[in-house]
């Protein structure tokens, strides 16, 4: 271990620190309708862009902006090239309220850093930068780092894609965005949507609209159904009765509201899907459209375990673990319902089998079912020298036992070669990805740093 280089890194922990927290306070959550020729993924996703870019040439990196989709910064010279690869994008921070800070406000309590992208991926993104400056400042290199950034991880990668279009590919690379000591397999992701159509009934009570859920990969903590008209007094009890429903009216409409927990859907079973709540507790009344009624108490049934032994497309496998099953997104509108999944699928098997049991499910559900999108698994065996030399470092650092672990999460790995997740989450700690009160402590900042900095030592030597 290299000492000239970890007091660098300490030195260099204010500046770090300065850095990431004005990164926190741009809100770099994807609106589709701020989306432009010139900002392709709106011009907040731009700023932020700028932001690391401009922490980077200040720090000596060379630097490029690739049509405001990604950007990169690199040190060093010579052919061979070490990658890192992060994301600046961040999930919406949801309701304020639930927050002890503001989501944006980038605030330092109790030693710990609090504000959306903290973990997910801001922070270890500056933590990446900062240690390529220490090596930089460290060693004569004679091969070149580079980080490279994007800005829509979150809603499809498709910054990296268009990355890999023009751009060089590292030959090995990390990204700072699941757990410690390592990710070497990361499940494959399907995302489908069921739909049915329901015909209008002569009801003096009709159901007007219900959603939950703005993204596939967060587990919904709200959901709403909306009425036109009074439920009978009855029916407004049964649904008190249940867990996290709430009931209000007005004049002429009903509102019944369902609260839940939410949770990133790489690990759907640690939150509550408000979705699947709600559904089950308007399956219990009929206000006179028993058809839809019945519809969605089958499919609470049906989608309510995260496994998806509901749907007929549970399994498992010993690298990777069981196939998990996320309810992200769901809509009624005029007649028209619609469910959206995210599937994580385990990395021995392939999507055609596991979309074929959906689509079988859904033919019994009577509802069409459309597939939207996959993302092949990633697998590195152990034994590469990729991940020997990063356990190597994580054991340097910590004096722990490193070991190589599996994921649901999904990462920009899996779009190159020879690239596993390094990062940033500790074993034991609570994962706060797309949660509120995100936060990442001082402690653990400086820590994840010094781990970055003797990892590019080890891949570059």
């Amino acid at each position: 271990m290299n000492g000239k280089m970890h007091n660098i890194v300490d030195a260099n922990f204010d500046r770090l620190l300065s850095d990431l927290r004005k990164s926190i306070s741009l809100p770099s959550v994807l609106d589709e309708s701020m989306m432009t020729e010139e900002h392709p993924f709106g011009s907040n996703m731009t700023e932020v862009l700028e932001h690391f870019l401009h922490c980077a040439r200040q720090l000596g990196f060379k630097t490029k902006n690739v049509r405001n989709k990604s950007g990169y910064a690199e040190i060093g010279s010579g052919e061979k090239m070490v990658g890192i690869l992060a994301h600046l994008d961040v999930v919406p921070e949801g309701e304020h309220a639930a927050w002890i800070v503001h989501p944006f406000s980038a605030d330092i309590v109790d030693g710990k850093i609090y504000g959306r992208g903290y973990v997910d991926e801001k922070g270890p993104a500056f933590a990446a930068l900062y240690a390529m400056k220490a090596l930089d400042e460290a060693y004569e290199l004679d091969c070149r780092v580079r980080i490279i950034v994007g800005v829509d991880e979150e809603s499809g990668s498709r910054c990296i894609k268009d990355y890999l279009t023009t751009e060089e590919v590292p030959y090995c690379s990390f990204s700072p965005d699941a757990s410690f000591p390592l990710i070497n397999a990361e499940k494959g992701m399907l995302r489908a949507r069921i739909s049915k159509e329901f015909s209008p009934v002569d009801s003096p009570v009709r159901l007007l609209s219900m959603s939950a859920g703005e993204r596939f990969n967060v587990v919904p903590d709200k959901a709403e159904a909306v009425f036109n008209g009074l439920l009978a007094p009855a029916d407004v009890q049964k649904l008190l009765s249940c867990e996290g429903v709430n009931v209000s009216s007005d004049s002429v409409k009903t509102f019944v509201k369902a609260n839940g927990v939410s949770a990133h859907a790489m690990n759907p079973e640690f939150g509550v899907n408000a979705a699947i709540r709600l559904f089950k507790a308007l399956s219990l009344i009929d206000w006179g459209e028993s058809e839809l009624s019945s519809f969605l108490g089958s499919v609470a049934e049906a989608a309510a375990d995260t496994r998806g032994s509901g749907l007929g497309i549970d399994c498992a496998d010993e690298i990777s673990g069981p196939l998990t099953c996320n309810v992200g997104i769901m809509r009624y509108s005029e007649g028209l319902c619609q469910l959206s999944f995210d599937i994580r699928y385990p990395v021995t098997l392939d999507y055609e089998g596991i979309f074929e049991k959906l689509s079988r499910t859904s033919q019994s559900l009577g509802t069409q079912c459309e597939l939207l999108g996959t993302s092949k698994p990633l697998y590195v065996e152990p034994q590469s020298p990729l991940i020997q030399k990063l356990l190597t470092a994580y054991t340097t650092i910590t004096k722990e036992e490193a070991y190589p672990r599996s994921t649901g999460g999904g990462t920009y790995c899996r779009n190159l070669s020879n690239s596993v997740s390094f990062g940033p989450n500790f074993p034991g700690t609570v994962d706060l990805d797309h949660q509120p009160n995100e936060f990442i402590s001082l402690e653990d900042l400086r820590k994840i740093t010094h781990i970055y900095a003797e990892a590019l030592y080890l891949l570059i030597s």
